[in-house]
């Protein structure tokens, strides 16, 4: 009972103490950003009765700084001076609390003006089907590009927004995953217009077929005759196994330049596999070459 009066006196007594407040933005522009590094202080030192300083012991105290009063802007720097701000911190305070002094007698706000910028998505991610598993149209993000909000010079800087990183493996089914969206080496001032996106893919049973495609010899002058070799090459495409009868020779092409052997002078040629079909994932040659000869 004794130390509980001593507690109780002690607290009743009259104390000078000085504590951090940690300076909270009001009314500030929509387009305008505080770009410090970190959140600014202002040391109140206070004269008032303990029961009043104990509190300050259990939380972080704030000041609340209204950019409508006591404060002036100049060459993209708010100025706020502890002898005009006094007013608005004391109202905040309990009326039997006695502001003795407010360090540093001014705060230097430099802000930027918002910008907006469209940047693109990249996936950081490592997706391995499964054996036979594949998704014909790859993995799709929705959306693929993102705006970035924030100070022009800081946003000038940044040319993509990257996911976080995951891995998916032995993928058999569809994939329809929501993923964040990370901005790394920025201040912490930038906003996005989306905190994430969605990854999608339509997994398939995949196969292979093959296909002997005629090769064709473009830009060949009517005069000139030439005898090449193979006439057909072999090609490889892999497409799921719902669209594997859609797939015709016809969707495939295998063309070589005559005007490539003359600015090269090469003595084969290097053939091109075109694909005139959207069911192909892939797709390649089992020879890379073309012999050719010119006839008399």
């Amino acid at each position: 009972m004794a130390f509980l009066i001593l507690v109780v006196t002690k607290l009743s007594e009259t104390y000078v103490e000085t504590v951090p407040f940690t300076v909270v933005y009001k009314n500030l522009p929509e387009n305008h950003v505080i770009t410090l590094d970190s959140t600014p202080q202002v040391n109140v030192t206070m004269s008032t009765h303990g029961f009043n300083l104990f509190s300050y012991y259990f939380y972080e105290p704030t000041y609340i700084l209204d950019f409508e009063s006591n404060i002036t802007a100049n060459d993209n720097v708010y100025q706020w001076l502890a002898e005009k701000g006094t007013y608005d911190l004391k109202q905040q305070l309990k009326k039997s609390i006695e502001v003795v002094s407010v360090k540093p007698d001014t705060l230097l706000l430099p802000f930027g003006v918002l910008s907006t910028k469209k940047v693109p998505v990249k996936l950081q991610s490592k997706v391995q089907f499964a054996p036979g598993y594949d998704a014909l149209e790859g993995v799709k993000i929705i959306p693929d590009s993102v705006k970035i909000i924030g100070a022009l010079e800081e946003i000038s800087n940044i040319d993509a927004i990257e996911t976080s990183a995951f891995d998916l493996k032995d993928v058999k089914t569809s994939i329809q995953q929501k993923v964040g969206l990370e901005l790394e080496n920025a201040s912490g001032h930038l906003k996005l217009s989306e905190n994430s996106i969605t990854i999608s893919a339509d997994v398939e049973k995949f196969t292979e077929g093959i296909f002997e495609v005629p090769v064709v010899i473009l830009n060949q002058p009517r005069d000139v005759q030439i005898n090449y070799f193979p006439k057909h090459i072999k090609v490889a495409y892999n497409t799921s196994l719902k669209d594997y009868k859609s797939v015709k020779i016809s969707d495939f092409k295998i063309e070589c330049d005559y005007n490539d052997i003359l600015t090269s002078q090469k003595t084969y040629f290097e053939p091109k596999l075109i694909i005139n079909t959207d069911l192909v994932k892939s797709a390649r040659m089992k020879q890379s070459k073309v012999d050719y000869i010119f006839e008399q």
